[in-house]
């Protein structure tokens, strides 16, 4: 079995989807898979992962006959997954040839971990950096740092399953975003989280990817954040009511270009450029 299984949800994304799937298959660690399906894409995409499987037998293709959404692409990949340690990846991003070399190590050297990010140099379109992130490394501060901002990049994200039962890995498909949030808030009690200091993955930002459905995301990781609390029962950091209703005022009352602003400032002062 391979030591490491690589997840990858596919929509719509032929632009892109070649330079991903050549970085991950050009990892420096080799003993791994990779599980890519397409959630009915109605460009090349289908096509283009049919090519690369070709060439390369750790590739595993699957389709969703219609779009499902990420969520149910996701689980789709997991269920097909034979290793305990499990890496997530997007379809537009490209990882750095030892992003995986090196979160396998330290998963290694520390078991208690279940999930492990790293840093991300943001791209444009074009591939050209435009920034570059600053997450926390420690678990306290990245747990407390979920009830304001998402303190891990999901397609950095490397989840260890050896102390985990492989039940709880699964995303809900009721949550359109902030999917991979309310997974963690899940995981929580199970282990540690931790972020590398290196820079693991080049994340692109796609014009209008963001500010299409920005109202509805804030929304919905409003309504996580209050779950993780209700229902999961995580006692959030003081302060962090206070940022979720600014939050959700300022997107359910502002015009739309102005939350879009706001949230490009606010982002400025997580993000080092």
């Amino acid at each position: 079995m391979p030591k490491v299984s690589i997840i990858i949800p596919v929509y719509n994304t032929e632009q892109y989807l070649r330079q991903c799937l050549a970085s991950v298959l050009a990892q420096t660690f080799t003993d791994l898979e990779v599980i890519a399906v397409d959630d009915g894409s109605e460009d090349h995409s289908w096509e283009i992962l049919k090519e690369f499987s070709k060439i390369d037998s750790r590739l595993k293709i699957y389709r969703n006959l219609q779009n499902r959404g990420v969520s149910y692409t996701l689980n789709q990949a997991i269920s097909h997954c034979n290793s305990r340690i499990i890496a997530r990846m997007d379809s537009d991003d490209l990882m750095v040839c030892d992003r995986i070399a090196k979160q396998y190590d330290y998963l290694q050297q520390h078991p208690k971990c279940i999930v492990l990010g790293g840093q991300v140099s943001y791209i444009n379109e074009q591939g050209q950096i435009v920034g570059g992130s600053c997450f926390p490394l420690a678990d306290k501060k990245i747990k407390a740092n979920f009830f304001s901002f998402q303190a891990i990049a999901d397609p950095t994200v490397i989840f260890n399953l050896q102390n985990l039962p492989r039940e709880l890995l699964y995303f809900d498909q009721n949550l359109v975003v902030a999917e991979g949030l309310d997974l963690y808030f899940r995981l929580f009690k199970y282990g540690s989280f931790a972020n590398l200091l290196d820079t693991l993955v080049l994340f692109r930002q796609r014009e209008g990817s963001l500010t299409k459905d920005l109202k509805l995301t804030f929304k919905t990781i409003s309504e996580v954040r209050t779950r993780a609390i209700k229902e999961y029962r995580i006692e959030a950091p003081w302060g962090a009511g206070v940022i979720n209703f600014l939050q959700k005022i300022i997107t359910s009352y502002l015009p739309f270009n102005l939350v879009v602003k706001l949230h490009d400032l606010y982002k400025k002062t997580l993000v080092k450029i």
